[in-house]
């Protein structure tokens, strides 16, 4: 394919090329300008492109005496891994057609060889790209141990190479696959990438935004230390939230280890308000069916289940309730009740009426899981003298146990 002007003319639509054609991820050789600006424009048109994921296989420029550019450009793309082309300018055009059209054959004839070993050089790298793709499977089986995966399962034949990512999909490639298939396939990202990818895989946004802070800080140590975005975030989530209670933000770096800090926080504020001592057990409330990570601490907050009950140091220190779960059924959305609450089932009209907290809570089915609550917490404090010091609740879904709707 042959686009017309820089990386970024827009297409018919107004979209960038650099983004219209980004779900394709061709490979690119970039024609580079041997006129005054050109260094700058070859390498920022580069940049935009290997920013968005895409491979520069080639950089062909004519020979310029008077800017010699490519002298310049060479050693650029060669760190880069990118080689370069250099080409003599194709002649004036002549105003006899016949002329012109006998130079320019004169001119293709003499510089054949150059291009020809271009051409077999793109065909070397993409045959090497296909072998690359092909092997990561087998040598993966060989070096990688995976998270959440039976490893008895896992061989060179099951483990999918992605290529690349773009919107809700995935670039795979499969030792199942034939030729006849071709090398890559799309696949969809049903799980957006554990629930993380909610704006899509390589949103062109924020991967400027991404680009542009770790050009601007790379990374910063944090402690004794501000920076506009994270106080930006700061006070945006503290504004936007609207709960007085809620004064600062404490920043982690994942979900498991976010968990651990909550929790922390938690079960020193409950020692000081209670009076508790060091060794006094102190666990913690949630739902069945609980996921809040796979460090140590995180897992002792979910009941036994499959992501922790084989872990030799698990301890579950906690009580985990049973909770009513929704779904739509038959056309129409029904909640399930607990066995330990009276079980049964309730109809809703609509979502909206589910989730329509107040009208709930002030029926017949908030009173009883408020009965059902109160009841189980007054037999664990005051009968069976169990400490608790903080309540983790998912909002709405249990994803990791289940996709459960609460």
């Amino acid at each position: 394919m042959e686009t017309a002007g820089g990386v970024h003319s827009p297409t018919p639509s107004g979209t960038s090329q650099a983004d219209f054609y980004r779900p394709l991820r061709l490979p690119v050789v970039l024609i580079a300008d041997a006129s005054l600006g050109g260094i700058s424009s070859s390498i920022s048109a580069f940049e935009s492109l290997h920013i968005r994921g895409y491979d520069v296989e080639r950089v062909i420029i004519f020979s310029d005496p008077t800017y010699r550019n490519d002298s310049y450009l060479g050693p650029y793309f060669q760190r880069h891994g990118v080689p370069l082309t250099v080409l003599p300018p194709p002649p004036k055009q002549l105003d006899n057609p016949d002329e012109d059209r006998a130079a320019m054959q004169e001119y293709y004839d003499t510089n054949s060889s150059g291009l020809g070993a271009t051409v077999a050089d793109l065909e070397s790298r993409h045959a090497s790209r296909v072998a690359e793709i092909e092997s990561l499977p087998s040598r993966a089986a060989k070096a990688i141990w995976y998270p959440f995966t039976q490893h008895n399962e896992v061989s060179s034949t099951s483990i999918q190479a992605i290529d690349s990512a773009h919107g809700d999909f995935f670039q795979v490639y499969s030792p199942a696959q034939s030729w006849e298939e071709g090398v890559l396939s799309q696949k969809f990202d049903g799980s957006a990438s554990w629930w993380t990818q909610g704006l899509g895989h390589a949103n062109p946004e924020l991967t400027l935004a991404a680009a542009y802070a770790a050009g601007r800080y790379g990374h910063v140590m944090f402690p004794g230390s501000i920076h506009s975005p994270a106080l930006e975030l700061a006070e945006m989530l503290l504004k936007n939230l609207g709960n007085e209670r809620l004064e600062r933000v404490f920043y982690s770096d994942n979900g498991s280890t976010g968990a651990e800090v909550a929790l922390k926080m938690a079960l020193r504020a409950s020692r000081l308000r209670y009076g508790w001592g060091a060794n006094d057990d102190v666990g913690i409330l949630g739902l069945k069916g609980a996921y809040h990570g796979d460090t140590i601490g995180a897992m002792d907050c979910a009941d036994p289940g499959v992501y922790n009950e084989e872990v030799e140091w698990y301890r579950g220190r906690g009580h985990w309730f049973d909770f009513p779960k929704i779904a739509m059924k038959d056309g129409a959305w029904k909640v399930t009740i607990p066995e330990e609450m009276g079980g049964g089932k309730t109809v809703f009209g609509s979502l909206g009426e589910v989730f329509n907290v107040e009208a709930r809570e002030a029926g017949s089915l908030g009173e009883m899981y408020a009965t059902y609550i109160r009841g189980r917490l007054e037999q664990l404090v005051k009968v069976e003298g169990r400490k608790f010091g903080a309540v983790m609740v998912e909002p709405v879904i249990l994803g990791a146990g289940g996709m459960l709707f609460a």
